[in-house]
């Protein structure tokens, strides 16, 4: 689809990426850019995300249909959607035993000391996974996520309230897309220092605008943030 037609205001997709639910989680604005605008820049982080991705990134395996029965199946690279959860999504490795399923998501970094060991980004991303499953017949309580640099596999059940807050954030996504305007920066947010999108998110300046618009006051000094190359530097 062409970015003008999906920037125009009522644009609703019928199935969402369950990457972009992570994003949107994270930050509703990289989210925008990335999806309904069709803006990406790549940095280390997501160069290196690649790379570290490129064994799961290749198909292997079969999952089982209506009519086959596995014992025990590791599939890569699996596509499925669910026109009913609205979300359609590519699982890294899906482990299983017959109908019994567990997505597993590979993630480049250590595993967080955060409750539940997982950021929330990644919970609902791998609990969209499990949904669409689920709607595709599968038996699905729980997902994994595999922290590459620790080399932990952490486990994420998918319980009432974890399947409750990714709907929400479904349908939150959904709306934005059919309202048509970019959500607000982060305020001070860490997240705004490494993005690789925050030369075309700004994430300070259109913050300091929007207060010089609201009150009149005079702009607060602006953050540094990280260049997209080393050999150069940012202007402000």
């Amino acid at each position: 689809m062409r970015r003008e037609e999906r920037q125009d205001s009522g644009w609703v997709p019928e199935l969402i990426p369950a990457r972009m639910l992570n994003e949107f989680a994270y930050c509703p604005r990289l989210c925008y850019i990335e999806w309904v605008q069709g803006e990406f820049v790549d940095s280390v982080d997501t160069v290196d995300g690649r790379f570290q991705h490129r064994r799961v990134d290749v198909k292997s395996g079969a999952v089982p249909t209506d009519d086959e029965t596995y014992e025990t199946f590791h599939a890569r690279s699996v596509y499925l959607s669910g026109s009913e959860v609205g979300i359609t999504c590519r699982i890294d490795l899906l482990e299983g035993e017959g109908k019994r399923v567990t997505p597993v998501d590979y993630k480049r970094g250590a595993a967080p000391n955060v409750p539940g060991g997982v950021y929330e980004p990644e919970r609902v991303q791998l609990c969209a996974q499990g949904l669409v499953l689920r709607e595709n017949g599968f038996d699905c309580s729980e997902g994994v996520i595999y922290f590459v640099k620790s080399k932990q596999r952490v486990s994420v059940p998918f319980d009432d309230l974890l399947v409750k807050r990714t709907e929400e954030l479904i349908d939150a996504l959904r709306e934005v897309a059919r309202m048509g305007e970019i959500p607000p920066p982060l305020d001070g947010s860490a997240k705004c220092v490494r993005c690789s999108l925050a030369g075309i998110c700004l994430p300070d300046e259109t913050n300091i605008l929007r207060e010089m618009e609201a009150e009149g006051d005079e702009a607060k000094p602006t953050r540094k943030l990280f260049p997209s190359r080393d050999d150069l530097v940012p202007v402000y």
